[in-house]
């Protein structure tokens, strides 16, 4: 068996279409400039602090930029040439003041590519008038933007749930999410009022994809002010104190596939475990530089310097191992990825603290100092795993052959992974390309074992999905982005169960998406 090569960047048949919007003025300069300017940028950052082998850090992270094993949140990626670079991924706004003062935070964070989380009270008079202004401010205002704003509203499970569920299906750029304490998870069973509204909630994910689900009490909650409300951020991964930020990079799991001696597929931990160091050193270093929209914001957020790395790639790289996703094994291998993640993530924070000092809100009665407060946060991955050809963050693939729509184009591919791999079982891709074209499955094509090794999203069970989440999430400080996609099919009971098994498992959150409930989706099957 061949070593899978991976792509570098720029190397992806996705990157051309993303060229204008992550190259914009520096297009014509090609990928190889981009990782320049990061690397200039991270140097701003070095330059300014007393740490140790800057050369050879910088040079570590270029390579590792170019050869596709890990990217920066997109936000960095556009912006780390301005003057005044705005560079974080993620926000949590307080909207518990005057409209005019929050609108200009959210817009301000939304020129600079950011996502904005926001959360509401459960004695919120009127949520429905206030979610609708923040979300038709913000398309107001789409225009000039480098791609199209969000935002993501938490209410906790006591508010006015029946109001906010009738949001669900009519908001332009907000996501949703409820927040089940513990408590009320208990209660289910015995509650006739706690049934009510779970399955009310899980009629409304049945028929819109929303609302996303939040287990607040398992929330890491370090804030420079202590009480301070929490928010989801857009995609759930990285929540935070409100009036604070965060900024993210992904690790391609694909780049850490080896061969061994015998030429079996092996997974490189060491090597893995430096590329999250790497992360999370440049990570800290962009806390100096950041922009932010606010003074509340800037002085939150280097009080905790939180940050995030994550991984993509998963389910290629678990194609490669010849471990199927949702398997025993893989499950296993998932809990071990988790705990590498932040161990090494953990130790470099550690390292910094010790030459830089611990962020300024650490207790000291919390233990070994560290530099950051959050540390690993696994993203959805869309458009930087789209730039080195990987699978999103931690989803299984989606097609064996995609239709993927990309700012205004559509492009067809049959998975990288999938062609590898039918290639070193004799198979000529574009043989089977046709084949599945005319009606025939991959399984008819090329057997059972190797279908079940390939599994797409909505072959797999919901179940399945959440344990392979509950598995990355065993390990790890932060949240997943992570999405239960079903068959057209499922059932609003099967909602209900996968929300209960979510909480039993130990997930943070859950976000389910049945097929076909919405006409644009992005990615389509076949």
């Amino acid at each position: 068996m061949h070593r899978y090569q991976t792509l570098p960047l720029g190397q992806s048949p996705f990157a051309p279409v993303l060229a204008d919007r992550i190259l914009h003025r520096f297009k014509e300069q090609g990928w190889g400039s981009l990782v320049d300017r990061v690397v200039a940028l991270a140097k701003r950052a070095e330059d300014a602090r007393n740490d140790v082998d800057s050369p050879q850090f910088l040079a570590a992270l270029g390579e590792a930029m170019r050869s596709g094993a890990m990217l920066p949140n997109s936000p960095l990626l556009v912006n780390c040439a301005e003057t005044n670079p705005r560079l974080f991924a993620c926000f949590a706004v307080d909207v518990d003041r005057p409209a005019a003062d929050f609108l200009a935070n959210f817009r301000f964070i939304h020129d600079g590519m950011g996502g904005v989380g926001y959360a509401i009270k459960a004695d919120e008079p009127n949520p429905d008038r206030l979610i609708r202004l923040i979300d038709q401010d913000t398309c107001a205002h789409q225009q000039g933007r480098p791609r199209p704003a969000s935002n993501a509203v938490t209410m906790p499970i006591h508010g006015n749930l029946d109001t906010f569920l009738g949001l669900a299906g009519t908001l332009a750029v907000t996501n949703m999410n409820v927040a089940l304490s513990d408590e009320f998870m208990a209660s289910i069973r015995f509650d006739e009022d706690s049934q009510r509204r779970i399955d009310s909630i899980a009629e409304r994910i049945h028929a819109t994809g929303q609302p996303g689900i939040v287990f607040p009490d398992r929330i890491k909650r370090v804030s420079r002010e202590h009480g301070a409300a929490f928010a989801a951020n857009v995609c759930g991964e990285a929540p935070l104190a409100v009036d604070e930020s965060a900024l993210l990079a992904s690790v391609n799991l694909v780049a850490f596939v080896e061969q061994d001696t015998a030429g079996r597929h092996v997974f490189d931990f060491a090597s893995f475990s430096r590329c999250v160091a790497i992360c999370v050193r440049m990570l800290d270093g962009m806390h100096d530089l950041q922009t932010h929209a606010s003074d509340a914001i800037r002085r939150n957020s280097l009080a905790t310097r939180k940050v995030g790395v994550g991984v993509m790639g998963f389910a290629h790289a678990l194609m490669l191992l010849d471990l199927p996703y949702g398997s025993d094994a893989a499950e296993a291998f998932a809990r071990e990825l988790s705990k590498r993640l932040y161990e090494a993530a953990r130790a470099e924070s550690q390292r910094l603290a010790s030459r830089l000092g611990p962020y300024p809100a650490f207790d000291p009665s919390g233990g070994v100092p560290l530099r950051n407060a959050n540390l690993a946060a696994i993203a959805g991955t869309a458009t930087i795993a789209l730039i080195v050809g990987t699978s999103c963050g931690i989803e299984p693939i989606h097609s064996h052959v995609l239709t993927q729509r990309v700012i205004d184009r559509e492009i067809r591919i049959m998975d990288p992974v999938v062609s590898f791999l039918l290639q070193e079982r004799g198979f000529e891709p574009a043989d089977v390309e046709q084949r599945m074209a005319t009606g025939e499955s991959l399984r008819e094509v090329a057997g059972d074992d190797f279908a079940d090794l390939c599994s797409t999203a909505l072959e797999l069970p919901g179940s399945v999905h959440i344990r392979m989440q509950a598995a990355l999430q065993s390990g790890i400080d932060c949240g997943i982005t992570k999405t239960v996609n079903c068959l057209s099919e499922t059932s609003i009971a099967e909602i209900r169960a996968w929300l209960l098994q979510a909480h039993e498992s130990g997930c943070m959150g859950l976000t389910i998406y049945r097929n076909a409930s919405l006409e644009n989706q992005p990615v389509r099957v076949g």
